[in-house]
């Protein structure tokens, strides 16, 4: 049956089937930063970039590009984690990424942080 064009409009509907597809994809993501991390691990000699330069008292662009790409692969096997646990838990998943968020806006030491708290409101 061919759909009509009204039809072809309405965006199909998310059902509990539609997140156990994906939950399989999200552990592509994880496993795949899991390697690369791991690659990166083992060429490197120091925890971070900087104890390298500490170390070493510099960091070639080819040294760093293995830092950088192992601080990514990082967070994006964070990112994979949270994701799985947001297909696989969606009624705790809100919970969670809700104090997530508070936590990261009360670190204000954190560089990562580009939210801030709005005094008069308390919105992030």
């Amino acid at each position: 049956m061919k759909a009509s064009e009204q039809q072809a409009l309405i965006p199909q509907e998310a059902t509990p089937d539609t997140l156990i597809d994906l939950i399989g994809k999200t552990q592509q993501v994880t496993k795949a930063a899991a390697v690369v991390l791991k690659a990166c691990r083992t060429v490197m000699d120091t925890k971070n970039k900087q104890e390298h330069i500490d170390k070493w008292g510099g960091i070639h662009a080819i040294t760093e590009a293995v830092y950088d790409c192992a601080d990514l692969a990082q967070r994006i096997l964070d990112a994979g984690l949270a994701m799985e646990n947001m297909c696989a838990k969606p009624a705790t998943s809100r919970q969670m990424i809700l104090i997530d968020d508070l936590r990261r806006s009360l670190d204000m030491d954190d560089g990562d942080v580009e939210a801030t708290v709005d005094p008069a409101t308390g919105e992030i």
